[in-house]
């Protein structure tokens, strides 16, 4: 899971892939659940992040594809926190040149051609 941290140095934005070790348990008919262990495997900026998910999904990325459905590749894929969608989301519209009139759909920019 991706989470978003801001460099102690810098004020930028970084991004860190933590993975999570989980025990569960049931006990007298409780539930409980503790973090057995955590490790950050990987950090990168907010510029190398946006470079890394252009790269991925531009192959899964259509006209009119919902914001909502750009969010679960971003989950799935990255796994993604679901809290740091948007700001994504805003990041990729910027790097895949796409808007979203309507705040629901997103599209590609046409490029004009010369002959």
């Amino acid at each position: 899971m991706y989470v978003k941290t801001k460099c102690s140095k810098c004020g930028n934005n970084d991004f860190h892939d933590v993975y999570w070790w989980i025990v569960s348990e049931v006990k007298n008919g409780q539930a409980t659940a503790k973090v057995d262990e955590m490790v950050v495997d990987d950090t990168v900026s907010e510029e190398q992040f946006a470079d890394d998910v252009v790269h991925e999904l531009r192959g899964f990325m259509y006209n009119g594809m919902t914001t909502d459905e750009f969010c679960k590749l971003l989950k799935k894929y990255f796994g993604v926190a679901a809290k740091y969608c948007c700001d994504h989301l805003q990041r990729m519209k910027i790097e895949m040149d796409m808007y979203c009139p309507d705040r629901q759909h997103l599209y590609f920019v046409e490029q004009k051609t010369t002959a």
